[in-house]
């Protein structure tokens, strides 16, 4: 798939999802240069101007397990959002490679990052908030 194409698809993967924490979230999507892994959370640490112990690197099937299981199965909302994380989840493993999660706790407000990588080398990060207070 093209790299133009790709982002496309991950793009209609993306709309309408909401990540839930104490509000609600939508995702954006950041193409990046290629990164390594070290890379990546030593670059969300000088883009949230923090020290790196703050970026946490979060297991990423830890990550979608929490995300594609609805707490409650008749709220249709929830489990309808729960199933388009499934969705995503399977389109980014099945497009994109080496698949990382960090959160960055600074604040009750947290950034959180799904970078991954494209056949072509670039990382595409797509970006959402959790509130933890």
């Amino acid at each position: 798939m093209q790299p133009n194409s790709l982002l496309e698809n991950l793009m209609s993967k993306v709309t309408g999802i909401l990540y839930y924490s104490e509000s609600e979230y939508p995702f954006t999507i950041e193409q990046w240069e290629p990164l390594t892994e070290e890379e990546v959370a030593a670059t969300l640490a000088t883009r949230h101007q923090v020290d790196s112990n703050i970026v946490k690197s979060v297991n990423p099937t830890v990550f979608f397990n929490e995300v594609e299981h609805a707490p409650d199965p008749n709220d249709e909302p929830i489990v309808e959002n729960a199933q388009k994380f499934e969705t995503l989840h399977q389109f980014l493993n099945e497009h994109f490679s080496n698949i990382q999660v960090f959160r960055v706790e600074n604040s009750a407000s947290i950034p959180i990052y799904i970078v991954c990588h494209q056949p072509d080398g670039t990382c595409v990060a797509l970006i959402t908030t959790a509130i933890e207070s």
